[in-house]
Order: structure tokens, then sequence, then C-alpha cells
């Protein structure tokens, strides 16, 4: 199950940032929380060389299925 950012938990952080928002601001924390917190998760999964094309050379065909 994915974290979910809650009011009192993003009003915590808010406050310890020192910032002050507007409740749409809030709401599109919240929402660009989850986004992100699905990011990370694909980003953080092993990568083989074709994850950076400009600094690879030699592909294999195993490489370009």
């Amino acid at each position: 199950m994915q974290p979910t950012l809650t009011d009192p938990a993003l009003e915590y952080l808010l406050q310890c940032a020192g910032l002050s928002l507007t409740d749409a601001e809030k709401a599109d924390l919240k929402k660009l929380h989850d986004a992100l917190v699905a990011m990370k998760a694909r980003v953080r999964q092993p990568r083989g060389p074709m994850a950076e094309l400009a600094h690879a050379y030699g592909f294999t065909e195993e490489d370009l299925a």
C-alpha cells in the first residue's frame, strides 16, 4: 500500500518548513505527493545500459528487445 500524505502530516511538514499555503495549494501538494511516490518506485528499479543511451555503445539484440 502506498503511503498517503494526510492533512495532519502535511500541516506538520509545512509548519516545520515555515510555509503558509492556501487550501488550493495544499490540495495540489497532496496530489503531487501521490505522483512522486509512484515515480520513486519506478526510478528505484535496476536498469541496464539502455537507460543511458548516450553513454553506452555496442548494444546486443537482448539490449534492444
